[in-house]
């Protein structure tokens, strides 16, 4: 059999695997499954033993998968680590650079992610998407008032000298309700995308199948 016939089988298999996933989340029976794959020149057999396959493998991942209260705490440290991290290495960028590279907000989102991920120990679904959401916003915060917060106090500084400019601490009052006043004037329509990109893969990486147990 040559390479290109076995990528081609390969390629069916997955096409099938993927249909038949499909037919799983939209909560249709096994039955019905196999009939429909009969319909298109699967045998009886087959059809039924690949139904039967792809259901044991899918149920026994959704099992893995099955969210647990407990997870919730190490997820929120997991998450809010990795933005912490990310936000922190993106206003060191823009400081560092000048420039405001906006697509380090998506990686930023990616962080969370995975970071909610790895402390729940694999576990997903609808509650560790919402705190990987969370904590992928925050890191992207974090990041904007890292880099506010440096120019914030190179300005004091040039108007009223470094030791006026030591006297104000990183979360203090004044610098707090300036960043809060210039937030909304600090994100442009891209940062508004990367933004949306950030919270879109935090969102997604802590997806879950999408099959209910049974």
């Amino acid at each position: 059999m040559s390479s290109n016939q076995t990528q081609s089988q390969k390629d069916a298999l997955g096409k099938l695997y993927s249909f038949v996933l499909d037919q799983m989340k939209a909560g249709v029976d096994n039955a019905t499954i196999s009939q429909k794959l009969v319909a298109t020149g699967i045998g009886n057999s087959d059809a039924s033993q690949l139904v039967e396959k792809i259901h044991y493998e899918a149920m026994k991942k959704a099992r893995a998968e099955q969210f647990d209260g407990s997870i919730v705490v190490p997820a929120v440290l997991g998450g809010g680590l990795a933005a912490a991290v990310g936000g922190s290495i993106w206003a060191l960028i823009v400081i560092a650079t000048g420039y405001e590279i906006g697509i380090v907000a998506w990686g930023i989102g990616i962080l969370a992610g995975l970071g909610v991920v790895l402390f729940s120990k694999g576990q997903r679904g609808l509650p560790l998407q919402l705190i990987a959401v969370f904590t992928g916003a925050l890191g992207v915060v974090i990041g904007k008032y890292g880099t506010f917060f440096y120019f914030f106090r190179k300005a004091i500084e040039g108007k009223f000298g470094a030791e006026a400019a030591a006297n104000v601490g990183f979360f203090s009052e004044k610098a707090v309700d300036s960043f809060s006043q210039n937030i909304a004037s600090m994100l442009s329509p891209f940062d508004l995308l990367w933004v949306a990109l950030a919270v879109m893969t935090a969102w997604k990486i802590p997806g879950g199948l999408g099959i209910k147990l049974r």
